[in-house]
């Protein structure tokens, strides 16, 4: 039998501005990084700002498109029942 396509499901909009207010503070860490580089150069960016500058990007990134990160998914022979 087929199954039945499901449309994913979208974050609600009040959350969504509620990511976007607390991840506000990484787009500063995001300008942190980007004038580090600029003058300076790599050697002295830390992993602190590597790390706060990829959560900013995933939690922007939800806010934008308004869609969790992709889970994979194991097909079991159990799903089918």
């Amino acid at each position: 039998m087929s199954q039945p396509v499901t449309a994913k499901k979208t974050v609600p909009a009040n959350v969504r501005v509620m990511i976007g207010l607390v991840a506000s503070p990484t787009l500063m860490v995001m300008a942190m990084l980007l004038y580090t580089i600029v003058t300076t150069g790599w050697l002295t960016v830390s992993i602190s700002m590597i790390i706060f500058t990829l959560l900013g990007v995933a939690a922007y990134s939800v806010v934008i498109t308004g869609k969790l990160p992709a889970k994979k998914h194991k097909n079991n022979e159990t799903d089918a029942l």
